[in-house]
């Protein structure tokens, strides 16, 4: 696949692109972001998750298997592998009003190098109307180890589409994270790029943390396939695994095995908070409201 059928405006580094800038003028609805920002969060929520307590976390969403073979999936869905996991690609822990659960995040290249990228349902409630707690990102987490540490979320970004009524469009959010021992995660991980307008059709590989019941080696998955339209603003993904805890798995489009990063254009999430079944993942189209949005995050980390 050739980068120019991929995209329309590529943020490399969110460096180039400014709120004013064309690539990323007010779309349909126009991004409003809304912040929230916790200067408390590294102390505690380091010390608040302990690898019991990872251990014990549950996904956000409840998609399982169970649900996906009374509604099929068709036999000619693949399904997804284990995989070591990329470092650009991680778990995300964070309490709720409900326990204490996951979803997967990754890393998205800024001038900061501090910016990750999930789903906006993995941060804010729109039906409690609550921002999520003690949230830390572990870069390819892996049945209890953490090798690149564990990183608080300080910063939390989405649109208030998304806090008013949970818009499935605007089913994304940015969260930055803290500096560690001198260190900027992107510096130590690296990250992928963000793309805008890249239409609905591209080949992705999706890596995300699926549910420890469903999956009990408690590892990531990985699965490569083509995305389509779902319906307008909204991208599906077919591949079987994808239960709760993958909400926010990045969908990376050129993926390179070696560097193990590429271009982010999706995230699971939007309709139906991901999809319903394992085997039908969903994501919104990045559009240039995301575009807007992921550049105000990088203005406020």
């Amino acid at each position: 696949m050739k980068t120019r059928r991929l995209c329309c405006a590529i943020l490399t580094g969110l460096a180039s692109i400014s709120p004013a800038s064309p690539a990323v003028a007010a779309g349909r609805h126009g991004a409003h972001p809304v912040s929230f920002v916790d200067p408390a969060a590294g102390a505690r929520a380091a010390a608040y998750w302990t690898a019991a307590l990872m251990a014990s976390a549950t996904p956000l969403d409840p998609r399982d298997v169970r649900l996906a073979r009374q509604a099929g999936p068709p036999s000619a869905i693949p399904s997804a592998v284990p995989t070591g996991g990329s470092r650009v690609v991680g778990a995300l822990f964070f309490g709720s009003g409900s326990g204490r659960h996951y979803c997967t995040a990754s890393v998205v290249d800024s001038p900061k190098r501090n910016l990750l990228i999930t789903a906006a349902h993995c941060l804010y409630s729109p039906t409690s109307h609550t921002w999520n707690s003690h949230i830390v990102f572990v870069p390819k987490y892996s049945q209890g180890r953490r090798p690149y540490g564990t990183w608080p979320v300080w910063l939390m970004v989405t649109d208030e589409r998304w806090l008013d009524h949970g818009d499935q469009d605007a089913d994304v959010g940015f969260a930055a994270v803290q500096v560690m021992d001198g260190r900027r995660i992107a510096d130590v991980v690296g990250a992928n790029e963000m793309l805008v307008n890249t239409g609905y059709a591209n080949r992705v590989t999706v890596i995300g943390y699926p549910s420890k019941a469903n999956y009990p080696s408690d590892r990531p998955i990985r699965c490569t396939g083509r995305s389509y339209r779902q319906e307008d603003r909204q991208l599906r993904f077919d591949c079987g695994g994808f239960t709760g805890g993958t909400s926010g798995a990045p969908w990376i489009a050129q993926y390179d095995d070696q560097a193990q990063r590429g271009y982010v254009i999706g995230v699971i999430g939007g309709y139906q908070r991901g999809g319903e079944y394992d085997w039908r993942s969903y994501s919104p189209l990045f559009d240039d409201d995301i575009g807007r949005l992921a550049v105000t995050a990088n203005n406020q980390a």
